[in-house]
């Protein structure tokens, strides 16, 4: 597939994210949005067409970031996030919905993608701070309006086909996380223990 970042630095490291992904609905939402883009650095809220990835949609969320407050709001998520929570996070702030000693980490890499801007690829246990974690991957894309600052974060989060190891539930006992800066190319990569 070629794209308006294809041949360059960026669009090098995002095709060699696109070939770890392991599950479907991180590809489709990440052709999307780098279809969208074209030659942008990223693209607006507004391109985003649902329909374009209509079987994704119940593992999608969109949260706006304020950054008076420094917080991330959810705009919306979809009906496999809100099962996942108990509850449809839309209009709730990442920090109501996120374990207190886990929140620094998770708003960590919310906030590297706005401010480098960058894609971020997860892999590995997520949900680590709650009761049922799993073994799964996530992607967050920025969104901006005017092409520059990051205004909205799109993302989706996916388990993994259950791998069993002895008879059991595999869990790895960390998190790679895989940012491409977009105005380089250039990756950061860090495994953290959870």
């Amino acid at each position: 597939m070629t794209y308006g970042d294809s041949g360059s630095q960026v669009g090098t490291e995002l095709d060699a994210i696109s070939g770890r992904m392991r599950t479907q609905t991180l590809q489709v939402l990440l052709h999307h949005w780098r279809t969208i883009k074209g030659q942008l650095l990223m693209p607006s809220r507004r391109q985003i067409d649902p329909v374009e990835f209509g079987s994704i949609l119940p593992r999608i969320w969109l949260c706006d970031y304020e950054p008076e407050s420094d917080r991330f709001r959810y705009r919306l998520t979809g009906e496999k996030v809100a099962k996942r929570f108990g509850h449809k996070l839309s209009k709730h702030y990442l920090d109501d919905n996120t374990d207190p000693d886990y929140y620094p980490r998770v708003h960590r890499y919310y906030r590297n993608v706005v401010d480098l801007p960058a894609v971020l690829y997860i892999y590995g246990r997520l949900y680590a701070e709650t009761a049922n974690p799993i073994h799964g991957e996530r992607l967050l894309l920025p969104l901006s309006e005017d092409g520059r600052t990051v205004q909205s974060v799109i993302g989706a989060t996916a388990e993994i086909p259950r791998l069993e190891v002895d008879g059991e539930r595999f869990l790895p006992e960390y998190q790679k996380h895989i940012y491409v800066t977009l105005e380089t190319g250039a990756v950061v990569e860090e495994t953290l223990p959870v």
